[in-house]
């Protein structure tokens, strides 16, 4: 029998909803964001573009790259199934929805490059890595931190995986330029060519300024910018904690040769 006394409260209006800024305003914000946090450079690419690394330290750094892609990888899936265009009339009409359904295409390999993982295990055995090595490998804890960071703001709402793992990921990773000094590199002094590296020298560039591009069609309201907002802010965190990780190996007896 139903409380006559049961009265439901009223949650309307209860939280502030605030204003939304300019898009070009809260693009700006987020570059000072990404300038003031992600301030450590990459000194272990440096050694491995210089030769200077030594061959068991670039061995695990390859199994560090291998631990990101396994999971990245398969995640492209779910960026595409929340893409906001995805019931467009036509999917020709779509920009976000084939944004990562190409994406999703290039990093499991039905575009003519191989799939992204493998390249990465073909890298390893090109280093005489196996595959159980690679598989039992325990990645540093702020690799796995910035990982499974990254991989709960791609499930949690479109503009957030975007934010996350496109503007903040692939976006300042291509700025670097660290595929192409790897790729040189590893060639020129370590005598393989790495198709990983290679791929991603051109491959991230474009995938970063579609990030961009897309991101500013979908930072429109208070929420989705507040939402945003930390995503990149916890992503570039754990990134550059990350980064100062990696540059600790120089530091290890025997690093460098």
């Amino acid at each position: 029998m139903a409380d006559g006394n049961r009265k439901f409260e009223n949650i309307r209006g209860r939280r502030e909803v605030g204003t939304a800024q300019p898009v070009d305003e809260f693009m700006a914000e987020l570059e000072a964001l990404q300038s003031e946090i992600r301030t450590t450079k990459n000194h272990l690419w440096e050694a491995g573009a210089d030769g200077s690394l030594n061959l068991e330290w670039v061995k695990r750094l390859c199994k560090e790259y291998h631990a990101l892609g396994r999971y990245y990888t398969t995640e492209f899936g779910t960026l595409s199934s929340l893409a906001p265009d995805a019931d467009a009339i036509m999917l020709s009409h779509s920009e976000h929805f084939s944004h990562w359904l190409q994406n999703l295409a290039d990093e499991t390999g039905y575009t003519g490059d191989a799939n992204h993982v493998d390249m990465k295990v073909t890298w390893a055995h090109q280093l005489g890595i196996t595959d159980d090595e690679l598989d039992s490998y325990r990645p540093m804890p702020e690799t796995i931190g910035a990982l499974f960071t990254t991989l709960y703001y791609m499930r949690r709402t479109y503009e957030e995986g975007l934010a996350a793992f496109g503007w903040a990921g692939e976006r300042f990773a291509a700025s670097t330029g660290y595929a192409k000094m790897m790729y040189e590199g590893l060639r020129d002094h370590y005598g393989i060519e790495v198709e990983n590296f290679k791929v991603h020298a051109y491959a991230e560039v474009d995938h970063g300024d579609a990030a961009d591009y897309l991101l500013r069609q979908v930072v429109i309201t208070p929420d989705q910018q507040r939402r945003v907002r930390r995503a990149v802010e916890h992503v570039l965190i754990c990134r550059d904690s990350r980064t100062a990780a990696l540059n600790r190996w120089l530091d290890e007896p025997g690093a460098l040769r």
